[in-house]
This record gives structure tokens, C-alpha cells and sequence, in this order.
């Protein structure tokens, strides 16, 4: 072998050496990343969602990275916050069981009308277009083909259309109004449940309930004795058409305050026990989904609340 060749079997010879002593370097560079950190790196180890022998290897190298340490820090702020946003009654609530009362009993009184028939179970419309009348200079092409009169005793295609007598009735105006009303009604009902952080406030201010969020119907006492019909008290959901000293602003929330505190008020009516004045209050239950019925006089306060039964319900 001349001096060239053997020059180039020691270079040869000399590179893998070289190649196979970096090799373990570049495996122990992978296993355990240096600084700079990447962001997503350090997310994973700030949710512990790396394996536990890489995390132990890694921590005491973050911990000496004063950049790795300023985004943990950073990551540490945005997970306290976002806890004091779910332990936040203004961001996070269910909805008033006021509202909620409210909404199924407008909902129960709608469906009194009769369930909607099926062609009408979704809002479709059908717009027939006159021709010849507003329209006479309409191309023939969007015209209807006119109806040939075939004498009586000559033979044809049976008709298609059919005859005006065996026509269904039309749908009356009023009619198409009262349904186009009930789908606005639940529309308006389903944004009031969205709205519930509004009304919310109303609630927690003690307002009475406005006596026009249901059609007026005539206030009537609705006589009980011991035997009181669950099913007769339940009527009152979502009803406060109370007269006399407990309809005044602040009353009804003092009287139920100081007979059952910390419940919210669901309904309430007119009514006599055992033929004495009387006002009849749904509230919330002692834990759901049971309602509690409060019969009180009309004098009701918080120095005599004048409790004349209570009964759970559910």
C-alpha cells in the first residue's frame, strides 16, 4: 500500500472513532434538554404531565433557569385565576328557581291551548304567488299551465288538482298569529333563561315578583283546611297576585324571613284556612326537588308571623 492509501485508512479509522464517542453525548443531550426551555416543555411539567424520572431530572435545572422559573410563576398566576372564576357566584350560577318556576308555569298555561298539530310542529311556510292579477306582464314560462274545461261526456286525464269543495278549510289568519305567537313566547322564554345573571340580581334584591309576567286573571281565595290537595297548591307556581298588607314592597320577604328563613319564594296566593283570611306561599324545599307550602295570616310580619302549616311537597 503506497502513502496514500494508508493516509486514508487512518482518516477513515479516526472518524468512527470520533463518531462512535459523540454518540452516547447526543442520546444524553435528548434524554435531558438543556436551557432554553420550550414553553410546551415547561406547560407539561407545570401539569404534571410528564413521566416522573424525566420531571425529577429536569425540576433542579428549570429551578436555575431564571426564564423557565418567570413562566411557571406566569402559569401559576393564570391557574389561581381561573379557580377564583369558578368559586365566583356572578360568573358561574344555576338559574333563580324563581325564573325557572316562573317560565314552566307560563309554559304549562300555553300548552292549555291544545299541543300543536303536526304539520305546525315546525315553523314552515308555504307563499302561493297569484299570476294574471298584480302580476299580468309575468313571463309565460313561470306561469301555470291553464285548466283545459272537458265536456261531461268527453273522456280525459283525470284532473291532478283537486276541487275547491274537497279542499281542506284554510288555515285562518288569527290562527297562523296565535301559533307564531306561542314560538315567539317560547323564544322569549328560552332568552330569559340566558338573561338569568340579570334577573338574578332582581331576585337577590328582595323585588317582588311583577304581577304582569302572567296573563291578570281575577284574584280568587283558594280555600284549605288540614287536608290540602298537593296538587292545588302547586297551581300557585310561578303566581303572586297576593293582595292586602303582604302585596306592599318588602312585606312578603319579611314574613317568609321570619317564619322560614333562608327559602326563596315560588309562588303565592290568596287563600283562607279553615275559613280565616289566609295567603298561601310556595318556597324552596329543604333540599330538592321537594317545595314547601307556608299558609300564614295576612297580618303576617316579623314580629308575628302568624304561621297557620307548613307541608312539604315531593
Amino acid at each position: 500500500m503506497d502513502d496514500k492509501g494508508e493516509f486514508a485508512t487512518r482518516r477513515r479509522r479516526s472518524a468512527l472513532r470520533a463518531d462512535g464517542g459523540d454518540t452516547g453525548g447526543v442520546m444524553a443531550a435528548r434524554s435531558a434538554p438543556k436551557p432554553p426551555f420550550s414553553t410546551d416543555l415547561l406547560a407539561d411539567l407545570h401539569a404534571d404531565n410528564l413521566p416522573s424520572d424525566q420531571a425529577e431530572t429536569l425540576w433542579p435545572q428549570v429551578r436555575r433557569d431564571p426564564e423557565a422559573v418567570d413562566f411557571l410563576h406566569s402559569l401559576d398566576s393564570v391557574t389561581a385565576h381561573l379557580r377564583a372564576l369558578g368559586e365566583d357566584d356572578l360568573i358561574l350560577h344555576p338559574i333563580p328557581t324563581t325564573v325557572a318556576a316562573r317560565l314552566d308555569a307560563l309554559l304549562d298555561e300555553l300548552a292549555l291551548d291544545g299541543p300543536v298539530p303536526e304539520e305546525l310542529a315546525q315553523p314552515v311556510a308555504t307563499v302561493h304567488h297569484l299570476y294574471g292579477v298584480d302580476h299580468p306582464d309575468e313571463p309565460s314560462s313561470t306561469r301555470p299551465m291553464p285548466v283545459l274545461e272537458i265536456p261531461p261526456d268527453t273522456s280525459g286525464p283525470p284532473d291532478t288538482e283537486p276541487d275547491e269543495d274537497d279542499a281542506p278549510p284554510p288555515t285562518t289568519l288569527d290562527a297562523h298569529r296565535m301559533k307564531r305567537w306561542r314560538w315567539l313566547t317560547a323564544a322569549a322564554a328560552a332568552v330569559a333563561v340566558v338573561a338569568g345573571s340579570l334577573v338574578a340580581v332582581d331576585a337577590l334584591r328582595d323585588r317582588p315578583v311583577s304581577p304582569n309576567a302572567l296573563p291578570a286573571k281575577p284574584t280568587t281565595a283558594i280555600p284549605l283546611d288540614d287536608d290540602m290537595s298537593p296538587a292545588t297548591m302547586l297551581n300557585v307556581l310561578g303566581r303572586n297576585d297576593v293582595t292586602g298588607p303582604l302585596a306592599g314592597p318588602g312585606a312578603m320577604a319579611s314574613c317568609v324571613k321570619a317564619a322560614l328563613p333562608d327559602r326563596t319564594v315560588l309562588g303565592s296566593t290568596n287563600a283562607t284556612f279553615h275559613d280565616q283570611p289566609a295567603v298561601l306561599i310556595l318556597l324552596t324545599g329543604p333540599r330538592p326537588p321537594k317545595i314547601t307550602a307556608l299558609v300564614v295570616g295576612v297580618g303576617c310580619g316579623p314580629a308575628d308571623p302568624q304561621v297557620f302549616e307548613i307541608r312539604d311537597i315531593g
